[in-house]
């Protein structure tokens, strides 16, 4: 029956933001006194919730103070400012509640987690700390790579303002490229998500830079171990445009620089290692009207590390050099078209690329039949992969009832790449030994068309369903890649969710990887083509999400199966540099995966105390018919059973303790079944007859850290801390390889105990 009240009922649009900042606030609840019901504001602050006029609505938020208004007449937007909570009254781990958001597959991991958990060499990581959740591995030591339920390193969609990228890491994997504090929002999905993502198959991480102050100029410095960092954030114009710029600079190369030149030039004997890493943010935003809205972000990202020998007395010279570069240039704009109605329009730019480059000099003695020869030979190496992709999109999303709602849009990426090696080798002067090679894709597109479809079928149960339609053309090969999916969710009671959702995803990238003889994981990255169809998973998962009262306030259990086909595997012979290049004859192809686990987190989020315990148990298995005589085998990164504990302490004026904890059953690999000599019996070759024959050690580690936070006289935020990494010096397996003694594994460790600092400070 419809009432008065239902007739007088209107949509009221309610724009949250910081009121000292102006920076939209996401995740902020409004709530209708009059009728009870609560909703959340999206990325932009905003929410649209029914009223009539004489509601008291209030809004609130874990780390805001909360505020009340009335509904008046004629107005139908109404914009809030929240006022921060003081910074030594309240820590915030956790956002809305979590059975509801973590049951839509979402986890929307809070930067003030992210930022305050130990990590490598007191350097906060967004990648690395999203390995604190069920299901989601950093695979060796000291890595920012993300493994996802048994999933390889390629299968995680990662997005910067909505830019593809695809290698986020810096050198050697040990930080990702993401400056901690230019980040505004994380999400990460594992089991279902909406159909705007799409083209990986084992997860979505989307990140978002942070809007710049609207309202006064703010400047930070920290200084640490690893590479200071700036930041600097304020309005180009008051309450309309602001600008947010980062930077991060490695310092070690003020002292290995000048000596590496002289080892470079022959003015020092001896070697060294050099290593020079930076990245550099910006974003400005611009606020047209009151319902559009438009971000201009940027990233630059460079690596160069190089390794020198210089021996004169041996006449013997070596360097060799490792680079990475990422660039990223996204245009995004949103209109608010009505109060039930949002559209969105991105337009971006990804460029990675990476080098591997040596030289060698040196003196070849050899004897034979009583006579010596004295040989000099000179080689040089100079080989590495690109890719790049532009990417147009716009998405919409309308409300069509109170239990009906449409997410729709349309998206065109082009990609392409190339894998080059150029290599010399000559002796006493002449060239005995050439290769130049070089292969790649151009004009490579896909284009999709996605719909999703939400509706509430009563007060207790929802249902999502989506699909995403894609094209990929790649020359003459073309091909349609539907991904449909579906999630059902149901309510308890308040505090209480289970789920169950389907998702099938098709990625048409292939990345070939491997560990080269000095213990290196390299990488490159190619699209599908006739010989490589698009990857195909297809996952089932159950979950059951509550908040609990008590000392733990949320846990969760999940389940899932998930079945991969036509994945690859490469495995290259000895030749590793040119195998790439001919990488069709050492793929292997039609591969089939399957993993299933379950996954377990209890947290508590609030007060003075944060815990966390997440224990995953997963088994990853692979099959393809050209290797282990076509057995199924243990996957590359099939960790049984991972556990990470975390406890942080909040305790006097602004201090902080905190421990974190890891297990992980040792990682499969792949050891030599023997060994024969070459022709010339100088050197010997390894035989391998099967693939992940052997498993390293466990790997386990704690960390400390304690940290001050306080506001100064003038309202500046300060903070130092300082903290043990690996605190019993624990020799994690990093590396193996055959030892001298037969049956013997030589384990090789990166990082013993490892202290670190760091001091910061807003100007």
């Amino acid at each position: 029956m419809i009432t008065a009240v239902d007739v007088m009922s209107q949509t009221q649009s309610i724009f949250v933001s910081d009121s000292q900042s102006g920076v939209p606030i996401a995740h902020a609840n409004v709530m209708n006194h009059r009728t009870g019901k609560t909703l959340m504001t999206d990325d932009a602050g905003t929410c649209r919730i029914v009223a009539i006029n004489g509601d008291k609505l209030s809004v609130s938020h874990v780390a805001y103070q909360d505020t009340v208004f009335i509904i008046i007449p004629n107005i139908t937007r109404f914009e809030i400012g929240l006022r921060p909570r003081e910074l030594s009254a309240v820590d915030i781990y956790a956002g809305e509640a979590f059975n509801r958001r973590a049951a839509q597959g979402i986890h929307n991991v809070p930067l003030r987690f992210l930022t305050s958990v130990p990590t490598f060499f007191g350097e906060p990581d967004i990648l690395k700390a999203l390995t604190f959740l069920p299901g989601v591995s950093e695979g060796r030591e000291g890595y920012s790579h993300l493994f996802v339920r048994g999933g390889d390193q390629d299968q995680n969609q990662i997005l910067f303002d909505g830019a593809t990228m695809f290698n986020v890491n810096h050198f050697g994997g040990f930080i990702s490229m993401f400056h901690p504090e230019m980040i505004g929002g994380v999400d990460f999905y594992k089991s279902y998500w909406p159909s705007r993502y799409g083209g990986r198959l084992s997860s979505v991480l989307d990140i978002r830079t942070a809007e710049g102050n609207y309202k006064e100029h703010r400047q930070t410095i920290q200084l640490g171990l690893i590479a200071p960092k700036i930041s600097a954030s304020g309005p180009l114009w008051k309450d309309r445009v602001s600008y947010h710029v980062g930077a991060r600079r490695t310092i070690i190369d003020m002292v290995t620089g000048p000596i590496a030149r002289k080892i470079r030039s022959g003015k020092r004997d001896g070697d060294i290692g050099n290593l020079v890493t930076q990245d550099m943010n910006l974003r400005i935003d611009g606020r047209i009207a009151s319902n559009q809205h438009v971000s201009l972000s940027a990233l630059h990202s460079r690596d160069r590390h190089s390794l020198l020998e210089n021996y004169p007395r041996y006449d013997q010279f070596v360097e060799d050099q490792y680079g990475i570069k990422n660039e990223v240039v996204t245009l995004n704009y949103r209109l608010e078209a009505g109060l039930y109605t949002s559209l969105s329009a991105h337009a971006s730019y990804s460029g990675y690329r990476h080098y591997y480059q040596d030289f060698s000099r040196r003196q070849d003695i050899s004897y034979t039949d009583g006579t010596t020869d004295q040989n000099n030979l000179v080689s040089s190496r100079h080989s590495g992969n690109s890719m790049r992709s532009m990417k147009l999109n716009v998405h919409g999303k309308s409300r069509l009832h109170d239990r009906w709602e449409l997410q729709y849009g349309v998206e065109r990426e082009w990609l392409d790449y190339n894998i080059y090696l150029n290599r010399e080798e000559a002796v006493n002067g002449s060239v005995v030994n050439t290769f130049d090679g070089k292969i790649g894709g151009n004009g490579i597109t896909n284009t999709a068309l996605s719909a999703d479809l939400y509706h509430r079928l009563s007060d207790r149960l929802d249902i999502n369903t989506g699909l995403r339609l894609s094209r990929y053309i790649s020359g003459k090969y073309d091909r349609w890649l539907p991904e449909p999916k579906i999630l059902a969710t149901f309510m308890l009671d308040e505090n209480a969710t289970v789920n169950a959702a389907f998702n099938l995803q098709r990625q048409h990238t292939a990345m070939l990887g491997f560990t080269d003889d000095m213990g290196r994981f390299r990488e490159f990255y190619v699209t599908s083509e006739h010989d490589i169809p698009p990857s195909v998973s297809r996952q089932w998962s159950v979950g059951y999400f509550r908040n609990t009262s008590g000392l733990l306030d949320n846990f969760s259990v999940e389940l899932f199966y998930k079945k991969q086909s036509d994945v690859v595997k490469y495995v290259p012979s000895v030749d590793f540099d040119r195998d790439v290049l001919e990488y069709h004859d050492y793929l292997h192809r039609k591969g089939l995966a399957r993993v299933y686990g379950a996954e377990f987190l209890l947290q508590k989020t609030t007060g003075a105390l944060h815990g966390s315990l997440s224990y995953t148990y997963a088994r990853s298995r692979s099959s393809f018919s050209t290797l282990n005589n076509g057995q199924w085998f243990n996957a590359d990164f099939d960790f049984r059973h991972s556990a990470n504990i975390l406890l942080m302490y909040r305790f006097g004026k602004g201090y902080r303790l905190s421990g974190h904890w890891t297990y992980k059953t040792g990682r499969p690999f792949t050891m030599p079944s023997s060994e024969v000599a070459s022709d010339d019996r100088r050197s010997r070759f390894q035989v391998i007859t099967d693939i992940n024959n052997m498993r390293m050690p466990a790997f386990h580690r704690l960390d400390l850290n304690i940290e001050r936070r306080w506001i100064s006289k003038k309202g500046r935020k300060n903070w130092f801390g300082m903290g043990v990494y690996n605190l019993y010096n624990r020799v994690n397996p990093f590396f193996a390889q055959p030892d001298d003694d037969p049956g013997k594994l030589e384990i090789i460790g990166m990082f013993p105990l490892i202290p670190f600092f760091n001091i910061g400070f807003e100007l």
